[in-house]
């Protein structure tokens, strides 16, 4: 299990509730990006290997790629080393989390700044919002409450 430092912490600084899946959390490009890493074959990959599986599904080019990756890195999604190829030095690059893990930690900072924000509130959509039985929604919302109450403390 890994385990994800404040320094290492990936930055999910936006929810679009209009979005699909990661788009939620990351932009369109961003998301396709990850998609194409977490789905290549071998690992680390290449700027070059991610541009060429993105351009199969749209006209895009290698530097808005390589920026893009830069950006991921720089949000802690990415992680990247340097090595030595025929044309000189390049960046390779791996996830930092696995795709389910960056969905969790997303969905995780989401969840808690609606109940910093919003408090019971929040728990009381999930209850509403789920086809629990009554006992199940009572620990769910047990639960939100004690979370709710230790970021008062």
């Amino acid at each position: 299990m890994l385990i994800v430092t404040e320094d290492k912490k990936p930055e999910v600084s936006q929810y679009n509730i209009e979005g699909k899946a990661i788009e939620t959390f990351l932009g369109p490009l961003e998301a396709n990006t990850m998609e194409a890493i977490w789905s290549a074959e071998k690992k680390p990959v290449s700027v070059r290997e991610v541009y060429e599986a993105l351009k199969k599904t749209k006209t895009i080019a290698y530097t808005t790629v390589m920026s893009t990756m830069d950006r991921l890195y720089e949000k802690h999604l990415l992680d990247r080393k340097i090595e030595k190829g025929r044309g000189g030095l390049y960046y390779v690059y791996w996830p930092a989390l696995e795709k389910q893990t960056f969905q969790k930690t997303a969905v995780r900072e989401v969840i808690s700044s609606l109940i910093g924000n919003f408090g019971d509130i929040v728990a009381n959509c999930i209850v509403d919002e789920t086809s629990l039985s009554e006992d199940e929604r009572r620990v769910i919302k047990d639960k939100l409450k004690g979370i709710n109450n230790k970021k008062k403390q």
